[in-house]
């Protein structure tokens, strides 16, 4: 018989490379090709195929024709491995497919996992082939050399599987870890603006406290006294809780109290308030200092831009399945 031509070598030898190049792109995008087929199902058993198909058309073609068999015989043993792989599609894949949504399985460590997702495949390619193998040829002859055969095509598919099982695993291990590291970031970055709020008892209501002190001193001992003491307590509460973002909302409301009798003190008869806490919201953990900046920005504001009797009223109530707070 007349040997293939180097021309002919050559264009087999790239045809099958381009399949291989193409079954490894499928399996490098199976997770976002097809996705205008709705059904999960029919669109991996779909991709399974086409890279079935692929890896047989790169090496079928090439050995076939290098060993002198005829276009019309080629043609045909092509058509029988692309039905063997369609039959091979429908019963090994989806019985791995069936393994995979047991609840048991899906509990068990990764490598436990794979083995027996591995085992599933290799025993099912070759009970496959076996069956196969027995209907074509009526007799166990060649049994042996197909089982052989399909055991090394399976436990390669096998591995491909595992392989690509890792690889999802630790690209969404890393996923999980940058995200952890973005929270963790965020949590810093919130933490950070805590402690520059709680930092921040305004310098200027610290000198306007202590110059008021000053003058009482001098004419009313009593209010002096007072206020010194409110402003004891507003300092106690920021320091003793300095390394806590979070705070009860009763002691958050009693700071803010304190805050109002200092500014009270000092303003006498321009500023009164009055606080309003629903019954059973006391307990609940705000971010502390949440409350004090509000209420200095309503008396400073207040008063600048009445210079009359201020009222600053304070309400904290409940609202659907949260609290609202309002000044």
């Amino acid at each position: 018989m007349k040997p293939p031509s180097l021309v002919s070598l050559l264009i087999l030898f790239i045809f099958s490379s381009m399949m291989l190049v193409l079954a490894f792109y499928i399996l490098a995008n199976f997770r976002r090709m097809l996705q205008r087929i709705r059904i999960e199902w029919l669109r991996k058993n779909i991709l399974v195929w086409l890279i079935g198909m692929c890896l047989i058309l790169a090496v079928v073609p090439f050995n076939t024709y290098t060993s002198g068999v005829k276009i019309d015989k080629l043609v045909f043993m092509i058509g029988k491995e692309l039905l063997i792989i369609t039959i091979m599609t429908l019963f090994v894949f989806n019985a791995t497919l069936l393994v995979l949504s047991n609840a048991h399985i899906k509990r068990m460590p990764f490598r436990r996992r794979m083995g027996f997702i591995l085992f599933t495949i290799v025993f099912g390619t070759v009970l496959c082939a076996g069956v196969i193998t027995y209907i074509n040829d009526h007799s166990v002859k060649n049994l042996h050399v197909a089982l052989l055969s399909n055991f090394y095509t399976g436990a390669v598919a096998g591995l491909i599987y595992v392989t690509m099982s890792y690889t999802d695993l630790e690209r969404q291990r890393k996923m999980n870890e940058k995200e952890l590291e973005v929270a963790r970031l965020q949590q810093l970055k919130t933490k950070a603006e805590l402690d520059a709020l709680h930092s921040k008892v305004n310098p200027h209501f610290l000198y306007n406290a202590l110059n008021s002190i000053a003058d009482l001193s001098i004419t009313d001992g009593k209010k002096a006294r007072r206020m010194t003491i409110a402003l004891a307590d507003l300092f106690r509460y920021s320091i003793n809780y300095s390394h806590n973002n979070y705070s009860t909302l009763n002691d958050e409301v009693a700071m803010t109290e304190v805050y109002l009798q200092i500014e009270k003190i000092r303003f006498e008869d321009q500023l009164t308030y009055s606080v309003s806490v629903e019954e059973g919201l006391g307990h609940y953990l705000v971010p502390r200092f949440i409350l004090q900046p509000l209420v200095e920005n309503a008396v400073k504001h207040g008063l600048k831009v009445t210079g009359k009797m201020t009222e600053i009223f304070l309400e904290v109530k409940r609202e659907g399945n949260g609290m609202v707070i309002y000044v």
